[in-house]
């Protein structure tokens, strides 16, 4: 191990020299031996026979003869649905069965991981390879302390598949580039005609609609009038109660992907739309506008859909439990779906179909078209990326074949084998067709056909699959190698009639980018103070309306809690990032 260190040294210091100061490796200013790591022997693949026993260059096996190497220990995080052993599942079994590479799976349960794989990283007691479990942030924080491997080197020379993807996709190779130029780890990948990208539907009910007499809204002013005429209109859902809530949302609460804080929904209908994204919080409030980061919480706009919100609240349009967070993470009015009848009459979600348990009362709602407003259009994009984790499997440098991880890697990336490492097995979530297409297992109602006893696709899903790892689904995967995930598609669907595909060609989100350890450590700071200030504004305002001494103090107050610094960070991290671009 320690001759392979000085051989990536001394091969590094070569490739500098030559390169004379180019490329990702000149541009990280770090020295040492971790410097390169996985790169010195890539010159020499063969190092007195040590790679023989492999075959590097795609061909199935990677691993020639098992028996001659030891297990490479892989830790994998389990959830509590997980019962099946992660070396009995069907695509782990096919991919030791196929490749040939012998792994000694060590399971860590999901309850507490972050905490169990730290002590393991600070203990010095961890394995070869990672399967999931290392986040973005967490391979920042080890990045030098030389435990993650720099992978760019072995992506690019035994991981094809992969640097073909980021070739076509260059911001996924700028999106897991360190700030000292590595990358330590590789990817996981979900192209969904970009589902993560906008919140989850926002809905009307269509049959109040029509008691009310009124056409489904195309304007700000429209629906404030359909909430309006659900309210005078009484018993709408004919149940003999008067429970009936014209609008229910969750301030301050962005669920997934933005999908329980409707109110940025309307943003842009005053001007800047803004967004908030559980998925990527610190970048909350941040618009990019001509390569510059802005905080669009201090826009003007902000202050006028507080307004616009407050004219509905004091005409008792939106749900009172809209100001009183759960405590849980999800809203209350989540629960108040999920009834025999329909109480709601517009909200926001990630998953209409989950939430409206009753099909009958789920016919009732339909997608809000993108309303416009008196300086602009609804609708927003996230600042996040399809690129959910840039370290999804992480190899160590205890690992003593990092080119046999990344040939692994390699062959997750075939089509057929990412998509049944993120979904489900073939026989069990997939059948394959006559046409070579992998379609749902679904029965007569459109619903996935569970196997062993498992009550949830949870259950299938990871009873099946390692989950995950590092693999890459795109957007033209599908109805090529697979169906469209049948229980997105009533998601896709309503993002689209909310105007998803206009909002993602007009409006341009802060990318998901990788930050150094001062930088997430200064955010870490300051971001909950301004969190708090903006949440605390927010709902004052739509209840009390906004004038012009509270406005100014409401700026001040971010600025003194360091929005400004925020803001730096943000754009020095976006200029770094902009110089990934290859």
């Amino acid at each position: 191990m320690k001759k392979w260190k000085k051989m990536l040294a001394c091969m590094l210091c070569a490739c500098v020299c030559v390169s004379a100061g180019c490329g990702k490796n000149a541009a990280s200013g770090t020295t040492g031996e971790r410097q390169g790591a996985g790169a010195g022997d890539l010159a020499d693949a063969s190092e007195g026979g040590r790679l023989d026993n492999f075959n590097l260059d795609g061909t199935l096996p990677i691993v020639k003869d098992p028996s001659k190497m030891q297990p490479i220990k892989i830790a994998v995080v389990v959830g509590a649905e997980s019962t099946v052993p992660t070396a009995e599942k069907e695509m782990t079994k096919k991919i030791v069965e196929e490749t040939g590479i012998p792994i000694e799976w060590q399971e860590i349960p999901a309850d507490g991981s972050v905490e169990k794989i730290n002590l393991m990283l600070t203990s010095g007691e961890y394995p070869d390879v990672f399967w999931n479990g290392i986040s973005s942030d967490m391979a920042v924080q080890y990045s030098d302390q030389d435990v993650f491997v720099p992978t760019e080197e072995l992506i690019d020379r035994y991981a094809p598949k992969l640097a073909a993807i980021f070739g076509q996709h260059p911001e996924y190779r700028q999106g897991s580039t360190m700030p000292n130029g590595h990358s330590y780890g590789f990817p996981y990948v979900e192209e969904m005609f970009g589902l993560v990208r906008t919140p989850g539907p926002f809905m009307i009910n269509k049959a109040w609609l029509e008691q009310v007499g009124k056409e489904i809204p195309a304007t700000v002013d429209e629906f404030v009038d359909c909430l309006r005429a659900f309210k005078e209109a009484g018993d709408l859902n004919g149940n003999g109660i008067a429970d009936e809530i014209p609008y229910a949302l969750e301030f301050g609460n962005s669920g997934l992907f933005g999908s329980y804080d409707s109110f940025y929904f309307f943003t842009g209908a005053f001007g800047l739309a803004d967004s908030i994204c559980s998925g990527n919080p610190m970048a909350d409030h941040l618009r990019l506008l001509d390569g510059k980061i802005t905080f669009a919480a201090t826009d003007e706009a902000f202050r006028k859909t507080c307004d616009f919100f407050h004219g509905m609240y004091e005409q008792g349009l939106l749900d009172p439990d809209s100001f009183a967070p759960s405590g849980t993470g999800v809203p209350l009015y989540i629960n108040k779906l999920a009834q025999p009848e329909a109480v709601v009459g517009a909200f926001q979600c990630w998953t209409p179909r989950d939430n409206l348990v009753d099909v009958s009362v789920r016919e009732q709602y339909v997608p809000i078209p993108r309303l416009t407003g008196p300086e602009g259009k609804c609708g927003g994009v996230v600042n996040f990326s399809e690129m959910q984790d840039t370290s999804m499997v992480a190899i160590t440098d205890k690992c003593e074949y990092p080119e046999v991880v990344a040939a692994l890697v390699n062959y997750c990336m075939d089509p057929e084998i990412s998509i049944t490492l993120n979904w489900g097995a073939i026989g069990y979530t997939y059948i394959k067709g006559d046409d070579g297409v992998l379609h749902f297992n679904l029965d007569e109602n459109g619903e996935i056909i569970l196997q062993n006893g498992w009550q949830y696709f949870s259950e299938q899903r990871s009873n099946t699959s390692p989950c995950r790892g590092s693999l890459v689904v795109l957007n033209e995967y599908y109805d090529k190698y697979a169906d469209y995930t049948w229980d997105a598609v009533p998601i896709l669907e309503g993002q689209k009639a909310n105007g998803k595909e206009e909002c993602l060609a007009e409006i341009q989100s802060v990318p998901k980018m990788m930050l150094t350890l001062e930088e997430n450590n200064k955010l870490s700071q300051i971001y909950g103070t301004i969190a708090n200030i903006v949440n605390a504004y927010q709902m004052e305002a739509v209840m009390n309306g906004t004038d012009d001494a509270g406005w100014d103090t409401f700026k001040e107050d971010l600025k003194a809690a360091g929005v400004e610094e925020l803001v730096n960070v943000y754009q020095q991290a976006y200029d770094r990032y902009c110089s990934f671009a290859e």
